[in-house]
């Protein structure tokens, strides 16, 4: 096998053989999903709470070509020409910064970013599904299918990392409605004891930044969005779109009734806090019912077949030494 400049290269491992062509493609292919894996662990990470502040105030692609192009990552300017182009939208580019949010994934450029990796994963599934028919030998009469297992990794590679974001997503959910009850007391207390609607939020912050982290972070960046920000409602309405919770809705008509006429909260608070935990309970108890459903697959796949040969192999034995003495005889 030889390249282009008359140097052979190329590679052979487990039987197969890779022409020159498809030796860089698989390097191409590996370099590309090493720097998606890296950028996507960056992603999921929890940023700064100026970042995220800074995010909220209109750091998002929409604005992104303000920004000087010497201090923007190169996955970033590939993400925003995505963002730009009709492949994403912007619809889809709301869609994405929502479900970041939700997820807990902020910062400036997050969407384009996150645009970014669904590109390289697309260019890795592509490869990959190419690479591997390039292994096989297909007849010449079946060489589109080539060019269908194109279009299938490059389908697969784009809507992957939405799959890993949605993992994200949920998880993360489900933890702020585990918390959000404590957080809910705290408020009521705080209320009580005479703070302000910022103050009492930045303390939950605080109080709850080891107990429940995600609770505490949403909070404080409300509390920060509630001092640079004209109107405090917009902070609040904010924080309920940011966590997706039902509950929150409730507590932020609450909060913005007391804003507006000056209403006490502390009877308010209570019955929400009540009701939140009612919808903890119900959830755990969810989980709790969907256990012997989700461990009935387990069990019939690693636990029965052991009984099974327990229970029938004494049996079976002992058949079989009969049915041989019988035919000896």
């Amino acid at each position: 096998m030889f390249g282009i400049t008359g140097i052979p290269f190329g590679l052979s491992f487990s039987g197969f053989e890779f022409g020159p062509l498809e030796t860089v493609l698989l390097v191409v292919a590996g370099a590309t999903a090493m720097v998606s894996l890296v950028e996507l662990m960056r992603l999921s990470s929890r940023e700064r709470m100026s970042q995220r502040v800074a995010s909220l105030r209109g750091a998002i692609v929409a604005n992104a070509g303000s920004i000087r192009t010497a201090r923007v990552p190169w996955y970033d300017r590939i993400g925003v020409v995505l963002a730009k182009s009709p492949l994403v939208g912007a619809s889809e580019q709301q869609r994405l910064a929502t479900k970041l949010a939700v997820a807990g994934i902020g910062g400036p450029g997050r969407v384009a970013t996150f645009i970014a990796i669904r590109f390289l994963f697309a260019v890795v599934g592509a490869a990959a599904a190419w690479l591997g028919l390039a292994a096989v030998e297909i007849r010449p009469d079946l060489d589109a299918l080539r060019y269908v297992a194109l279009a299938f990794g490059l389908v697969v590679g784009w809507r992957s990392p939405d799959l890993v974001l949605n993992m994200l997503a949920r998880r993360r959910k489900l933890r702020l409605e585990l918390g959000f009850p404590d957080a809910l007391d705290l408020l009521v207390i705080c209320a009580e004891a005479g703070l302000g609607l910022e103050q009492a939020i930045g303390q939950v912050a605080h109080d709850l930044r080891f107990a429940v982290p995600d609770v505490a972070a949403e909070f404080g960046i409300a509390a920060a969005e509630m001092r640079v920000v004209a109107d405090r409602r917009r902070a609040l309405e904010h924080l309920a779109q940011r966590t997706g919770l039902e509950t929150l809705q409730g507590m932020i008509s609450i909060l913005n009734q007391s804003i507006k006429f000056g209403t006490p909260l502390s009877e308010s608070l209570r019955q929400l806090t009540a009701e939140a935990r009612m919808v903890r309970i119900a959830r755990l108890e969810e989980r709790g019912a969907r256990l012997s459903v989700t461990l009935l697959l387990p069990v019939m796949i690693f636990i029965l077949p052991c009984l099974f040969l327990i229970i029938g192999g004494p049996v079976a034995l002992r058949a079989i030494d009969t049915f041989a003495d019988i035919m000896a005889r």
